[in-house]
Formats: C-alpha cells, structure tokens, sequence
C-alpha cells in the first residue's frame, strides 16, 4: 500500500519481503520522540535516530499524521492483528 507520500507500508514482510533493496545496512532504532509544528504546514512531525552498525546515526522524520495512519494499517493487517497489547 502506497500513500501520496510515496510511503510503502508493507503489512507481512514474509508475503511481500523487500527483494528490491540491493545493498541494505542494518540499523537499530534508538529514539523516537514528537515535534509540535515541526513540519513545514505547521502540524507535528516525528523524529526518529536510527544508529548503524559502525556508530553513525541517521536522522529520519516524518509527520504524526503520517506515521499515526502508518501504524493503524499495519495494526489492522495479518501480523499486527496477531500482537496483543500486553
């Protein structure tokens, strides 16, 4: 499923696995925390650090909007819906 980002939300990798990345580097996500106006329209944005293997870290954002809708769907799908909320 593709929004009108261009954001790819895959809800089982195990049906449909990433086969187009080429050469991914793994990382670990070790922060996530909330921006109010932090998008350019004013809305909040989320900011997230995701640290490679060598130590370096990358900065990713996006909107809460976004990544709230994101969530949903993937909680909606096979796997999500298998999780429970312990």
């Amino acid at each position: 499923m593709t929004g009108m980002t261009g954001l790819s939300i895959v809800p089982d990798l195990d049906r449909a696995p990433w086969t187009d990345l080429t050469n991914p580097t793994p990382a670990q996500l070790t922060r996530i925390g909330l921006l109010r106006n932090g998008a350019t329209t004013g809305r909040a944005s989320v900011g997230l650090v995701l640290e490679l293997e060598d130590g370096t870290q990358v900065i990713a954002q996006t909107t809460w909007r976004l990544l709230h809708t994101a969530v949903r769907a993937l909680a909606a799908g096979p796997v999500g819906s298998e999780e429970t909320q312990d």
